[in-house]
């Protein structure tokens, strides 16, 4: 599904995600694989990452556990939900990714950028859905044994402040250290001064 606007988008914790008309790529896509969500949502995290990357030549990455990054600023958000009918399963990803939209004129937050904005330029929305649909097929492609690890090894390779200190904010309480990487659940690693611990749930920042 792709809509050519929103106006009352929800990102992770309660967040709104505004886009005007024919500034964005704004879609859903709908999983059907036994892999678990935090897997879906790297392979879509990665997708985009990936074809930004190729499109742009900007260096994004990728803010654990979903957000896409240029430099400090959020470009992309990924959102899962995952939903049971009749005993089926489906998983899905909704994807918003800020391309041609000037960040002050359309009221974005000072933590937020768009590609065209990064780029000097406007870009091809085609053109842009085109590479992330590409990237994201080709790891589809993938039976679930081979799409887990490739994804996560992917995942890790690109996130954002790899190897530096952080803090996250877990529901009141706050924990720093520094990203060591992911664990094979998807959590992320964080070395602190009593050992490595893994955070399931937390805003990074």
């Amino acid at each position: 599904m792709l809509a050519d606007e929103q106006r009352a988008g929800r990102g992770r914790l309660g967040r709104r995600w505004l886009a005007p008309p024919r500034s964005s790529l704004l879609f859903s896509i709908v999983l059907r694989r036994a892999l678990e969500a935090i897997h879906c949502t790297a392979a879509c995290s990665v997708a985009v990452t990936e074809a930004v990357q190729q499109v742009t030549s900007l260096e994004p990455r990728i803010k654990w556990p979903n957000d896409v990054m240029l430099r400090d600023l959020k470009v992309c958000g990924v959102l899962t939900e995952v939903l049971v009918h009749g005993g089926r399963k489906a998983t899905i990803v909704g994807v918003g990714l800020n391309v041609n939209l000037d960040p002050e004129e359309a009221g974005l937050p000072t933590t937020a950028t768009s590609l065209a904005h990064e780029c000097g330029t406007e870009l091809s929305r085609a053109g842009v859905l085109r590479a992330i649909l590409e990237r994201l097929d080709a790891y589809l492609a993938l039976d679930d044994a081979a799409l887990g690890p490739i994804v996560q090894a992917r995942w890790e390779s690109l996130l954002w402040r790899r190897w530096q200190e952080v803090r996250i904010d877990q529901g009141g309480a706050s924990l720093s250290g520094v990203v060591e990487g992911l664990a094979p659940s998807g959590a992320l690693l964080i070395r602190t001064a009593g050992g490595v611990v893994e955070v399931a749930v937390g805003d990074v920042s």
